[in-house]
């Protein structure tokens, strides 16, 4: 049987999924419709797994990404973008990411970040990344005090466009996890992390 805190992490699992879900199918309808995008908010909308690796004094930390990706496109707001071949967006990631070792835990949290893309050939275009936020983890380490704490990352990778409006994420992530000395032990968490995604993009 799951004990409470794998009964938890389950719940919080079942309705990201079902939130992603219906996302999709909403944006699957709407990509196909024109004049889609001009009263839309989000430019992209995407959802990214992978897995990380660190290490900590009981061994090692790797959590599974589960996070959703929603950009805009600043083109809309600075004028001065709007000539330029690449693309500038801020970005929110909500996520819940289970943690396989050194036991059964889960982080939960949101980052916000700059993206910046640049079409190089075809249907391929390279980006880097970076965000901070807030976020909880449940690891009990003497590294790092459990709780409340913030992530800061750094990424680049690539995206591969399958269709005119979507495309497939690969890339890289460094993230580093403390809690800004508000407890103690906060000696960090460093997550070196390879990662793969699916995105719709909105004009």
């Amino acid at each position: 049987m799951l004990n409470l805190r794998g009964a938890a992490l389950l719940k919080m699992l079942i309705v990201f999924v079902i939130i992603l879900s219906v996302s999709y199918a909403y944006c699957a309808e709407e990509v196909q419709k024109e004049g889609r995008a001009s009263d839309r908010f989000f430019t992209e909308m995407g959802f990214i797994t992978g897995f990380g690796n660190g290490s900590i004094p009981e061994g090692s930390y790797q959590p599974v990404f589960l996070i959703g990706h929603f950009g805009v496109d600043l083109k809309r707001y600075f004028s001065g973008l709007k000539n330029h071949s690449g693309t500038l967006s801020v970005f929110l990631e909500p996520q819940i990411n289970p943690v396989v070792n050194p036991q059964t835990d889960f982080e939960l949290g949101i980052g916000i970040g700059l993206q910046y893309m640049h079409p190089i050939m075809g249907n391929l275009s390279v980006y880097a990344l970076g965000s901070v936020g807030p976020h909880y983890i449940s690891v009990v380490t003497t590294k790092q005090a459990s709780g409340f704490i913030f992530a800061d990352t750094i990424g680049a990778g690539f995206y591969y466009y399958v269709t005119k409006d979507s495309a497939i994420n690969v890339g890289y992530r460094f993230r580093h996890m403390s809690n800004a000395n508000l407890a103690d032990p906060n000696g960090g968490i460093d997550t070196n992390s390879g990662v793969i995604g699916y995105s719709v993009f909105f004009d």
